[in-house]
């Protein structure tokens, strides 16, 4: 089998994945909701959500498919080649050329997708309060933050390779791993880009995050708000960053629609996350993770024939990214993530504990239900769906396992 062919196929499981998990999510229409979760939506809002996520799934079926169409037709020619050669300038020019112009095409064709999905779908439901404004600021943003991270791994690539030959791929390995560790410390710097952060203001809610913090023997640096009601009406909270840079933040649309229990409840199942160093083993999972991105460009670079059955006349940095990205990399992730996923399960199980033992049990129960409700959540997905990729339980399962574990904190006290 030719390398071609073996591209192609992946293209091909990689919508029949899709495809199977979607026809899976379909399947589950109707059925009645977990004992746990039942009073979250009456009957008109289970219809609304019935619609609301077979609009999703239909606008992500079609976008699939689209997308799988294109990657076929690149793939099964040799239009990279020819394109590379009619551009202008020496041999690294012509690279990042290369590069910007897929960044740019791949951009343009998912950018309808994006405004049905943001401003079509989900203001249709009432979620999202995207300006138009903001949203083309997004793209652009977007945009320039894609191109720039896939230009400079091209051009480490090939500079690597030029330098080191075969050993360079320990250097690609050492430097893609600082750049996740990196981001991991100063994701929400990065996140700046979208959103505007501001310190939780004084009060009583502030007192009582900072003594749940204290008590955990922690010094709370901050605490900071997150304007996502710009953009959107759903509820989150995280807690990112590494080590002196790891920040816990709150959407403001939690901080002005929950109690302050149910706010209290939430930090707690976040600080659960921080004392486990929970984002640090996901940060180390990545880094596993880049070893297998590695391992992939350097049977790329080994392997010139590859590069040759596309038309170039030797090993091409930029057609090897391109590939990567868009073809070899989907199944790769899709088979990582299922180990991830259980692990990140596991994780969210355990923090969700640390707020029982604070003594939230109920209120974390409370606003589970609330964010489920807020953010529209699948509360009876297809069981596969979830071992294959879902990081965090369902509702039902969380609201169970709660209770469960409140019930034997109050037999022990």
């Amino acid at each position: 089998m030719n390398c071609r062919t073996l591209f192609l196929i992946l293209i091909a499981l990689d919508l029949a994945y899709d495809v199977i998990l979607r026809i899976l999510a379909a399947s589950r229409r109707g059925l009645p909701l977990p004992e746990a979760v039942r009073d979250l939506y009456d009957a008109d809002d289970y219809a609304r959500w019935l619609d609301y996520s077979a609009e999703k799934r239909r606008l992500g079926l079609i976008e699939k498919v689209f997308d799988a169409l294109i990657l076929t037709a690149l793939f099964a020619t040799n239009v990279f080649a020819a394109v590379r050669d009619r551009l202008p300038g020496g041999e690294g020019a012509k690279d990042m050329l290369l590069i910007l112009l897929f960044v740019t095409f791949t951009s343009v064709l998912s950018l309808p997708f994006d405004w049905i999905r943001e401003m079509r779908i989900e203001a249709k439901y009432g979620f999202s309060r995207t300006s138009k404004g903001i949203f083309v600021r997004d793209e652009i943003t977007g945009f320039l933050v894609n191109a720039g991270l896939t230009c400079l791994l091209c051009l480490f690539l090939s500079k690597v390779w030029e330098r080191f030959g075969a050993r360079g791929f320990f250097v690609l390995f050492a430097g893609l791993s600082v750049f996740v560790v990196v981001f991991s410390m100063l994701s929400t710097f990065f996140m700046r880009l979208y959103n505007k952060f501001t310190p939780l203001e004084e009060g009583t809610l502030r007192e009582t995050l900072t003594e749940l913090f204290s008590r955990a023997g922690y010094r709370l640096e901050n605490i900071y708000v997150m304007d996502a009601s710009r953009r959107t009406t759903k509820v989150n909270a995280f807690c990112s960053g590494l080590g002196k840079f790891k920040k816990i933040v709150l959407y403001d649309n939690l901080v002005n629609g929950y109690s302050e229990d149910e706010i209290a409840a939430v930090f707690a199942h976040e600080l659960g996350h921080y004392k486990r160093r929970d984002t640090m083993k996901n940060t180390f999972y990545t880094v596993l993770l880049m070893a297998v991105v590695t391992a992939a460009a350097a049977w790329f670079a080994l392997n010139p024939g590859i590069s040759a059955e596309y038309g170039f006349s030797a090993m091409n940095p930029a057609f090897g990214v391109i590939l990567l990205e868009s073809v070899v990399l989907n199944p790769i992730i899709t088979v990582l993530t299922i180990p991830r996923a259980a692990m990140a399960r596991r994780y969210e199980y355990r923090a969700d504990g640390e707020a029982v033992e604070s003594g939230y049990g109920e209120a974390l129960v409370s606003a589970l239900k609330k964010l489920s409700r807020d953010n529209f959540s699948d509360l009876n997905p297809h069981p596969l769906i979830v071992r294959l990729e879902y990081d965090h339980p369902t509702t039902a399962d969380r609201i169970v396992a709660i209770r469960r574990r409140d019930a034997e904190r109050e037999r022990d006290a």
